[in-house]
């Protein structure tokens, strides 16, 4: 009887010491930044977020369903993990589907894509630029270097053509 006390203030001792241990070192730090849900926060305006390394590159690409319905697309605007297309193809929110890219002067680039949003459903008066904004999803590292590469190159080119007289 007193073995099976011993045991069971040894594992409640040191579950106390390990959860004491948990709640020190993976508390919130004071740096650390927690906005309140609440309808009372400031809204940000969208002019002031920074967009990180976002150009806008209009890639013809084609979009492959599941179901095998393709359709033409064009990618307006790509970041390293997202980009915005536009298409005939109206797609719901959550979709996955495959997407070649056709990148000038190199090989068909094949990723795998979800839509996080579109605007499809409004009537064309309505918004700017019709389409659907999308992540990538099982992207290799291929992909991805290609990507960075590719959007650097074309980053490049654009302050290379804004900094030319005229």
């Amino acid at each position: 009887m007193q073995m099976v006390w011993f045991m069971t203030m040894i594992v409640f001792t040191v579950a106390f010491f390990l959860i004491f241990l948990a709640v020190y070192f993976f508390r919130p730090k004071r740096d650390d930044k927690i906005i309140p849900v609440n309808l009372e926060r400031e809204l940000i305006d969208p002019e002031e977020i920074s967009l990180p390394n976002r150009v806008e590159p209009n890639w013809p690409a084609t979009i492959k369903t599941s179901s095998g319905k393709t359709a033409e697309a064009i990618i307006t605007s790509i970041t390293h993990g997202s980009g915005f297309i536009t298409s005939t193809m109206k797609l719901a929110i959550g979709k996955k589907f495959q997407l070649t890219i056709h990148l000038p002067d190199r090989s068909p680039l094949q990723l795998r894509a979800e839509v996080t949003w579109s605007n499809l459903h409004l009537p064309v008066e309505k918004v700017v630029n019709q389409g659907m904004g999308i992540r990538f999803i099982e992207a290799g590292e291929d992909a991805v270097c290609l990507i960075n590469d590719t959007i650097a190159q074309h980053a490049m080119a654009v302050k290379a053509e804004e900094t030319v007289p005229s």
